[in-house]
């Protein structure tokens, strides 16, 4: 299988074993770098896997769109740092001691965070995974709108208001408060999925979600650099460093990630990631997309700069 892959799928394999094998030889930078070298080895060597058997690749078809998602990516997960800010679910150890190495670790580790769910749910697509594609449609209404809404607004106001009872809430908020703009635009979203009597994406994406989360957490088990969690409650047991109640919030999450990938399709003029075109929608403004993207640099540099002061709590030697 392996000769058979394109150039990237080979690098990626070549990225992954790389990492595998730097720590069991002892060899510090690999360590230090591990969990970026692993998920960028595995984000292309999934994305060669899914060439293989659809034959689209987003890295190779459309390189653009790619860099994109990996760039929207980093300011995607700097917004969950800015309200761990509040959480203090987590924090940051083994991390460069010097600031331009470590900020370009955290960039590099989080472009991968949207690619690598979206392409993980591509690779389940790909093999032919279609549980929930014939399910009873749900009726055309936009009734439920306020009730996702509203529920949105107290997944996510309760964690800030109580977050020591209430911090598990925030892996669900952002796809309650997207779920009702995405429909209403005409974007792709598992209400306009389950109209049509298909729940299969909505099924991918959430078994994507918890592949990830083991991914995730085993991978930062082996990293030099890694996250430590501070859960009030619920800490015990736990799998690798993460508490085992912790992986409930991967699938939500994926959701999320979906949601706001969805989101972004607006402001693209309806373009999707993948192949196949999205049915006709309402775009939402261009400029406000383009502002929207200049504003991104502001933010994120922001975001990394309160992660110094406030969750880096140990550096490398």
């Amino acid at each position: 299988m392996a000769l058979s892959l394109p150039p990237c799928g080979l690098i990626g394999l070549a990225l992954w074993l790389l990492a595998l094998a730097g720590p069991l030889a002892g060899v510090e930078w690999i360590r230090a770098w591990f969990y970026q070298l692993a998920w960028w080895g595995y984000i292309l060597l999934v994305d060669a896997l899914v060439a293989r058997r659809t034959g689209f690749s987003l890295l190779r078809d459309r390189p653009r769109d790619f860099l994109l998602l990996a760039w929207i990516s980093v300011s995607f997960w700097l917004a969950f740092e800015i309200v761990n800010l509040r959480l203090h679910n987590w924090h940051y150890v083994g991390v460069a001691r010097e600031t331009l190495p470590r900020w370009a670790g955290a960039f590099i580790a989080y472009a991968t965070v949207l690619p690598g769910v979206y392409l993980t749910q591509e690779f389940l697509g790909s093999l032919g995974l279609r549980w929930g594609a014939k399910v009873r449609p749900t009726t055309k209404s936009r009734v439920w709108y306020p009730w996702f809404l509203a529920a949105g607004a107290i997944l996510l106001i309760l964690p800030l208001i109580w977050p020591r009872i209430f911090f598990p809430l925030i892996w669900g908020a952002l796809v309650l408060a997207l779920e009702p703009l995405n429909h209403y635009r005409g974007a792709r979203g598992f209400m306009a999925n389950w109209e049509r009597g298909d729940l299969s994406p909505l099924v991918r994406w959430l078994l994507a979600g918890l592949l990830c989360g083991l991914i995730w957490e085993s991978w930062n088990w082996l990293a030099g650099a890694r996250w430590v969690y501070a859960i009030p409650y619920l800490a015990e047991p736990r799998l690798f460093a993460m508490p085992l109640a912790g992986y409930l919030g991967f699938p939500p999450f994926a959701l999320e990630c979906a949601a706001f990938m969805n989101a972004v399709t607006l402001l693209r003029g309806g373009r999707s990631w993948g192949p196949d075109g999205l049915p006709p929608c309402r775009p939402l403004p261009k400029w406000l997309g383009w502002a929207l993207l200049a504003t991104l640099p502001i933010f994120d540099l922001w975001a990394l700069h309160m992660m110094d002061l406030h969750l880096c709590m140990e550096y490398a030697p």
